[in-house]
């Protein structure tokens, strides 16, 4: 299938700090699991079929589904360690870890056709037993006063309580609350679902009903709340996540009919499986690459930038492996394979052209480089939407341009506006609340649509003539590109044996700070400094289990009289009509001989003693 991938701004946005806590917009395996995810392999519980925002936090806090538009705090601590599912961000002590995203659609808190919003996250909590325990989940509205509202859902595990804040205050603590008690929140540790299903009456008075479940199996689901004033008829803004000390994954927001009713619903359980598997984010990416061809080819490329694997094993579950696992000599083998026949002579080599002792590898610097807001797509477009119809306006878009979220509905357009009028007249008032907007990066097209939930007619429509619709769409400052910088690393003993063997390293845009760039040389450095034998053509007995990558012990009691570990890195079956199978191996030793030395001999002097004086 086409590679697609987002290309969200939040890493250059003025509010998003240069540095080693907040550069993990996403990383290489982040992009993997995000191409997977789009063919239908996951890693944890998938998108909901009414979801407005999702972000799996699998290495980065970009959404899959939405787009990141800040970070703040340390995002720096990825763990596959007690996380929830597969791999999760473990929050700052401080509770200062937070992300804002906006959704790819923009509900109103007026749908006529009934339901909510579905507010949910994956926690998992053991070990954590001091510091900031809360996580927050917030939502902001927009109505037409342009005064932001806040409704939040606060689940505090060292208090064993869970709170519902609303008011017009960023701060959650400002605002009117209600609280319900939950003591396992003391009590229990290890995976927690947490959600928090809210819907709006006619009249936008919020209700909020929570649900728990517990690491047990068990949960509970809270009693029906709400707290302080209606929320005058608009559209959602953007959703923020803050997270204490816990490891967090998978959060999701969905427009639902109804509340998921049980426990299986409420988890999907059942409804999905896990058939990919990710090694522990480890090189962060500020601003993901435009990428080009298919899915895999797309893999293929990371793998090859980040000295990563990539397959699917004889199961067919996906596995991703980084570099670590060439980082130390194997003591022992995932696989033993037997000669099929007695190995009466090896082809080993080792070739000083194997040897690399001065390696570098090339990174991207973001460090200046900050998003460029000058560039708008907009429409002066006049367009009758009836009831419960929709209608698209497009622009194109170029690979350097990042992605844009759906704009506001407002009363007059300014920037990141859309209006909607109750009639084609200059004194039409403005509609709130009715139409749903949304947005959508598309072979190459930006694409925004807008959804009529209501029975009246509404008409995208401008004030006296003017713009409908006013959309930013971030770029690259021309002024301040990013510049390419190298790190090299060497060994000296290997030059004095071997001369200086150089190695060039472009992992064409995946290495964007010089810590990840150094990690990989000194990756590179160790694994070619000396020359390691290789072994062509060693055939063994049969078996489905060998993999690109493993660790195997070749066992040949007679011939060869053989017994080593070695790396695979090829592997080559063939069968015939009769059923036979032959597998032949291409095999690289996890050590290297030595430097070589010239022992027991007299080297001769480098000039004859009896050739003539040169004249």
């Amino acid at each position: 299938m086409p590679a697609r991938l987002p290309r969200p701004a939040g890493g250059l946005d003025p509010d998003t700090p240069f540095g080693p806590a907040t550069n993990w917009v996403a990383s290489p395996s982040w992009c993997v699991d995000h191409l997977l995810r789009n063919a239908g392999i996951h890693s944890c519980p998938p998108l909901r079929s009414g979801s407005v925002l999702y972000a799996s936090m699998h290495g980065g806090a970009a959404p899959n589904l939405g787009y990141l538009l800040s970070l703040s705090g340390d995002w720096s601590r990825w763990t596959k360690v007690n996380a929830p599912w597969e791999c999760a961000v473990q929050g700052s002590s401080a509770g200062t870890t937070k992300a804002e995203y906006a959704p790819q659609l923009r509900p109103v808190n007026r749908n006529q056709n009934g339901g909510g919003f579905w507010y949910e996250v994956w926690i998992d909590n053991t070990g954590v037993t001091s510091g900031d325990r809360t996580i927050d989940l917030s939502m902001s509205w927009v109505p037409p006063t342009a005064v932001t509202v806040y409704t939040t859902m606060r689940a505090d595990f060292a208090k064993g309580e869970v709170k519902f804040f609303n008011g017009t205050n960023a701060n959650p603590a400002s605002n009117s609350a209600t609280s319900w008690s939950v003591p396992e929140l003391t009590k229990q540790y290890g995976r927690w679902h947490f959600g928090m299903w809210l819907t709006f009456s006619a009249t936008g008075v919020p209700t909020v009903e929570g649900t728990v479940q517990y690491p047990g199996g068990s949960g509970i689901v809270l009693t029906p709340g709400t707290a302080g004033a209606a929320i005058s008829a608009g559209s959602m803004g953007n959703a923020i996540l803050r997270i204490g000390g816990m490891r967090v994954e998978a959060l999701q927001v969905s427009l639902l009919r109804g509340k998921p009713p049980t426990f299986e619903e409420i988890t999907q359980t059942g409804a999905w499986k896990k058939t990919a598997t990710l090694d522990t984010p480890d090189l962060p990416i500020r601003v993901i690459p435009a990428v080009s061809g298919s899915a895999w080819d797309v893999i293929t490329q990371i793998a090859k930038a980040t000295l990563s694997t990539a397959g699917f094993d004889a199961d067919g579950v996906f596995r991703w492996r980084n570099r670590s696992r060439w980082t130390t000599p194997p003591t022992r083998a995932d696989v033993a394979v037997t000669s099929q026949r007695e190995l009466a002579s090896l082809t080993i080599g080792e070739e000083i052209d194997a040897c690399r002792n001065n390696c570098s590898v090339k990174w991207a610097n973001w460090a200046r480089v900050k998003a460029n807001k000058g560039t708008v797509k907009q429409s002066r477009t006049v367009y009758k939407l009836g009831p419960l119809s929709s209608y698209s306006l497009w622009w194109t878009i170029a690979d350097d341009e990042f992605d844009t979220p759906p704009p506001f509905t407002v009363v007059s357009v300014g920037t990141d506006g859309i209006r909607f009028a109750a009639d084609d007249t200059d004194t039409a008032g403005a509609v709130h609340g009715l139409v749903e907007v949304s947005t959508e990066r598309r072979d190459g097209k930006l694409i925004l649509t807008m959804y009529n939930r209501g029975y009246m007619d509404v008409w995208l429509r401008g004030q006296n003539g003017g713009l409908s619709v006013s959309m930013t769409t971030p770029s690259i400052d021309s002024g301040v590109t990013p510049s390419d910088c190298w790190s090299t690393y060497y060994n000296t003993p290997s030059q004095n044996a071997y001369g200086v063997q150089a190695y060039q390293h472009d992992p064409a845009g995946w290495v964007q700070d010089s810590a990840s760039a150094d990690q990989l040389a000194g990756s590179l450095r160790d694994a070619g400094a000396f020359p390691v034998p290789t072994l062509e053509n060693v055939e063994v007995l049969p078996d489905p289990r060998i993999e690109l990558g493993d660790v195997v012990r070749v066992q040949d009691s007679t011939g060869a009289a053989l017994d080593t570990l070695a790396w695979v890195i090829g592997i080559r079956v063939t069968g015939d009509n009769g059923g036979t199978i032959r597998q032949v191996l291409t095999l690289r030793g996890t050590a290297y001989n030595g430097l070589p030395k010239d022992a027991g001999l007299t080297p001769d002097p480098p000039v004859d003693p009896n050739a003539p004086i040169p004249q």
